[in-house]
């Protein structure tokens, strides 16, 4: 069967590149006088040929200054041992490694930010599998010396103290002390880590730079916690450095460990092992395995009996020999392959197997540690519940479990006594009331048995009766409260010879008078308190009375019927309020009652006897006689008009309408509208109605608010409605009927006119829709709209000519379609020298030049500055492009 065997290899250091580093770390001793001795070990793979660095360049830096840069000479190299101790497993061929210890003494005075020391080389091995671009990437080994107060600087720091074996198989789970040691016994802290990288092909020695340092490039799915890839294992104790790892495919696997030194809770510095691990197929023929006493199939717990029945997990061979681990006997031996073994006595022993005992060809053997218990049983008697009033409790125990066993009780906090050590314990008192919970612990070895059980300790409860504020005015029925505290059971007496169980009841007496009322409270018969209270009850004050819940404030009258019940002494008063024919009265029925004031009103009635009172109030209602107006919304009344009136009629309770507006439409609506399409004088009539409330029929007739008034006709006509710009004035003529006043708006931006027949003169071209508003001496307006079109001004310029003779197209003449006043027109070459210019609108460019010369063929840029005879005047300027072609 193949498995692999992972190699513990570490950096070293190279004068010129060289792809074998494996291993290193560095570390300082403080030797007083600020003097520092540093120690920078490396490790490499000896079959590669270029030796360490002589020497090695170290560099110390203050924060970013570089304080030095040192040489360290090369010590020589130490041959380090490959541990393999598996005579059944091949290891692979070819493994060496070498070890030199660089040293060196510096003198580092303190410093506010300390120093960082570092060294840094490249390269490491090309075939690396957890890295990105491994032979490329090389190595950094730093420490640093704390700066700051309290004479941190005196400081040695941390230094790993061993090295995993050289040989490991894949099936063989590494356990190995990595653990450091620090001179000035600061705590320790241990974790993986990420290694740093440093140095390059073509710089393999540098002298470092300051912190921080680059890390090296995990692969992916790598990471600092996971070096060794899918389905691998490796851990680190935090606290004692073990060093577990569990690697499950084959390569080369960068991995990193530091150690942190902590003093008075601060860390103050750490040291970095950065090391390799070669993972190998290897050749085991055979081995001998057990598994742990938990993972045996029957395995149920310590204390399950003195029988065991074993498991081989060994492979390779059939031949075993098994010593159970008896002291001072010879027989407790086995040859078969899973034995059965009972043991003589509870007791801790050592199992050993070897497989293949002959030794041919090879012989292994295993361990394991068996645990062994008769089992037993713990438990105890107990009250369950127990009053803290003069509490003491009695416990029991019993248990089976050897005398040798250890007892221990635990009763809790603030129970006397809170612990024990017999299997029986009397007196134990608890000192405050809750739930403890009391265990029973019996230990025999591995074997622990508990029992635990609750004891509830009751406080003492209060019995308290809480009686109405107002109990002599609530009548015969009694509801009675209870702020007992610590209690869940409750009997009351009425003092009436009837009793209940209720927690808060509710009585009633037969009569009134004076009692006593007593409520005992309790938990437990032994947690019991009692309490009373004396009152006197009466007969209870009862007010009612019914009367009309509206009336209509015309003619309003009011009788009310009073229904009431009480002690003898009792009396009764009305209260009507201010606004009534009388105020108050003390009559049981009162009659005839009249009221100046509408809407709602409040009549209470009360009963009252010594301190004892009782109100009753029902709110009647008086409603206001409804009200009848209406108002015409303002505006100029012009057939046809359409005429929105507004009610202004008012009731407390729905209102009816009906509208006659005199020209034979009739509306029943509450603000109806009506269209008056012919003149005339129309008298407005409304009828309003009410059926609830205040009833009745109102009418109102308006014989001046509406008087629709004759509309003019707007007409008018212009002359000319088509023309040109130069020639813009236009005359409007009115022809419109009935009108008195005109307003005419021309389109032509803001201007307006309001003579009958004016004249306009328009400065912008195109077309305009201008428009008369005609209007009466009633104010009454009418609207008409005219169309006209105005030429604009154009000039039209060619794009190019062709001055060669013919009889076509010789000469270039801008297009002008109406008159001008001033002209001047200039023709420039592409260097703004004047070719031609002219005042003259009809005079051409033939293309010859102010020196008489023929113009090139090209682009030319004309520019034309002219006014025309628009009515505005103004000089304007407009260019373009000819093109002279031949």
């Amino acid at each position: 069967m193949k498995t692999i065997i992972v190699i513990l290899l570490f950096l070293i250091s190279l004068p010129v590149r060289a792809d074998h580093i494996i291993g290193g770390e560095m570390y300082y001793d403080y030797l007083g006088s600020n003097n520092y001795k540093f120690y920078i070990s490396m490790y490499k793979d000896c079959t590669a040929g270029a030796p360490f660095d002589s020497p090695m360049i170290l560099a110390v830096h203050s924060g970013n200054m570089l304080i030095q840069a040192v040489e360290v000479p090369y010590p020589g190299f130490t041959a380090v041992p490959i541990t393999y101790d598996n005579p059944c497993a091949t290891p692979p061929p070819g493994l060496c490694i070498q070890n030199a210890v660089y040293t060196i003494v510096l003198n580092l005075p303190p410093t506010a930010v300390g120093y960082d020391i570092a060294y840094q080389r490249c390269c490491r091995k090309p075939n690396i599998t957890n890295i990105i671009n491994p032979g490329d990437t090389g190595f950094t080994l730093t420490c640093s010396i704390p700066g700051g107060a309290n004479n941190n600087h005196i400081n040695s720091s941390p230094r790993f103290s061993g090295y995993p074996p050289g040989l490991l198989c894949i099936n063989d789970e590494l356990i190995h002390d990595q653990s450091a040691t620090d001179p000035d016994n600061d705590e320790l802290i241990y974790s993986l880590t990420t290694p740093y990288q440093g140095g390059s092909p073509t710089n393999v020695a540098p002298t470092p730079g300051p912190a921080p340092y680059p890390y090296v490039n995990w692969a992916g799915g790598i990471s600092a916690a996971n070096p060794l890839g899918p389905g691998s294992a490796i851990s680190i104790d935090a606290n004692t450095g073990e060093l577990t790892a569990s690697p499950a495919i084959t390569g080369l696997f960068v991995i990193g460990i530091r150690v942190q030194e902590v003093r008075n809770g601060i860390i103050i510095g750490e040291t970095v092992l950065d090391f390799l691990l070669q993972v190998f197929d290897c050749n085991i023929v055979l081995a001998a395995s057990l598994p742990n006493q938990e993972e045996l199939a029957s395995f149920v717990s310590y204390c399950q009996g003195l029988t065991v029945n074993f498991e081989n997990e060994s492979w390779g061979t059939q031949e075993f020999y098994w010593d159970f681990g008896v002291p001072g006997t010879t027989t407790d031996t086995s040859t078969d392959t899973n034995p059965i073994f009972t043991y003589p006595t509870d007791g801790i022993y050592e199992v050993m197997i070897i497989a293949n005992p002959s030794g041919n060809p090879c012989v292994d053997t295993a361990y394991m540690t068996i645990e062994v218990h008769e089992p037993f049983t713990a438990s105890f008697t107990a009250p369950d519940t127990v009053c803290i009033e003069n509490n003491s409790v009695d416990f029991d125990g019993t248990t089976d479990a050897l005398p040798v066993s250890i007892i221990t009780w635990d009763f809790g906090a603030n129970v006397t006594p809170g612990t024990a050590n017999t299997i029986d314990v009397n007196g134990v008192n608890f000192g405050t009331p809750g739930t403890f919970n009391v265990t029973l612990e019996v230990a025999n070895g591995q074997c622990v048995e508990t029992f635990s059980s609750d004891i509830v300790v009751l406080d003492s409860p209060e019995a308290i009766i809480v009686l109405p504020p107002e109990i002599e005015c609530d009548g015969l029925i009694i509801d009675f409260g209870n702020s007992s505290t610590n209690a869940t059971n409750y009997q009351w007496d009425f003092g009436d010879a009837t009793t209940t169980s209720d927690f808060e009841p509710t009585h009633e007496y037969l009569g009134p008078g004076t009692y006593t009322a007593t409520l005992s409270a309790w938990t437990l018969p032994i947690c019991t308190s009692t309490t009373s209270e004396t009152f006197v009850l009466n007969e209870k004050l009862e007010v009612e009375f019914v009367t009309d819940e509206w009336q209509c404030f015309i003619d309003n009258s009011f009788d009310f019927d009073a229904t009431v019940a009480g002690p003898p002494t009792a009396t009764f008063t009305w209260d009507f309020g201010p606004n009534a024919s009388i105020s108050s009265s003390t009559d049981i029925d009162v009659f005839d009652v009249n009221f100046n004031v509408t809407g709602y009103i409040p009549i209470t009635l009360t009963g009252s006897f010594d301190d004892c009172e009782e109100s009753v109030t029902h709110e009647i209602y008086i409603y206001t006689p409804p009200t009848i107006d209406f108002t015409l919304e303002p505006g100029l009344q012009c057939v046809p008009f359409n005429a929105q009136f507004i009610n202004l009629s008012s009731s407390e309770t729905e209102l009816f309408y009906h509208w006659d507006f005199g020209d034979g439409n009739v509306s029943a609506e509450a603000n109806p509208s009506n269209l008056f399409d012919e003149v005339g004088h129309y008298p407005i009539t409304l009828t309003i109605w009410t059926t609830s409330g205040c009833i009745d029929t109102l009418t109102l007739t308006q014989q001046d608010i509406v008087n629709v008034r004759p509309s003019p006709e707007a007409a008018f006509s212009v002359d000319p409605d088509y023309t040109d710009i130069c020639h813009s004035v236009v005359h409007f003529t009115d022809e419109s009927v009935g009108a008195t006043q005109w307003f005419y708006w021309y389109d032509d931006s803001t201007s307006f006119g309001m003579e009958q027949h004016p004249a306009h003169l328009y400065y912008t071209d195109g077309w305009h829709r201008p428009m008369q508003v005609a209007e009466n001496e009633w104010g009454c307006k009418d609207t008409a709209y005219a169309e006209l079109f105005i030429e604009p001004f154009t000039i039209y310029a060619p794009t190019m000519f062709t001055p060669d003779g013919d009889e076509f197209n010789n000469t270039f003449l801008p297009i002008v379609y109406l008159e001008v006043v001033t002209w001047n027109m200039k023709i420039y070459n592409r260097w703004g020298q004047l070719m031609f210019e002219s005042n003259d609108v009809d005079a051409a460019w033939d293309g010859i030049m102010s020196n008489g010369r023929m113009a090139q063929v090209g682009t030319y840029t004309w520019k034309i500055t002219y006014v025309s005879c628009e009515p505005s005047n103004d000089e304007r300027i407009i260019t373009g492009h000819i093109s002279l072609d031949r």
